[in-house]
């Protein structure tokens, strides 16, 4: 299974970035392996899309971050990738919190705790359980 970090320098010793377009680099981790395969990014307009084009490439099953931009958020929730919020983190501690299930979900492109209402399908209802739908 692969994972995606959004991260200050290509290790996972450097934090998780604050906002997924901001990132200095996009880390593609084999969570069986613990191997990652770093992708440099330029931040600027539309540079966002290409790091989810990376991820959906990868068929990564999450991605660990900050704030998302409404468009890649959409992206991602309509392909199912789920979101996790891991700043403050290192990329290797935020992969661990996540494999204990200690990361927050990011459930919309707000950082707000409701559910985006555009994004709920079978996969995402099983996510968002925590209210009425």
């Amino acid at each position: 299974m692969n994972i995606a970090v959004t991260a200050a320098a290509d290790s996972l010793n450097s934090l998780v970035c604050h906002e997924f377009a901001r990132t200095h680099y996009l880390l593609v981790v084999n969570m069986e392996t613990m191997a990652s395969t770093a992708f440099p990014h330029t931040p600027g307009a539309g540079s966002d899309l290409e790091l989810v084009r990376i991820i959906l490439e990868h068929r990564c099953e999450a991605v660990i971050t900050g704030k998302l931009g409404e468009e890649a958020f959409k992206l991602l929730a309509d392909e199912a990738v789920t979101r996790y919020r891991g700043t403050g983190m290192t990329a290797a501690y935020a992969l661990e919190a996540m494999e204990n299930r200690e990361l927050d979900l990011i459930r919309n492109a707000d950082g707000t705790e409701e559910c985006a209402s555009s994004h709920h399908d079978l996969e995402e209802l099983q996510v968002c359980s925590g209210h009425d739908h």
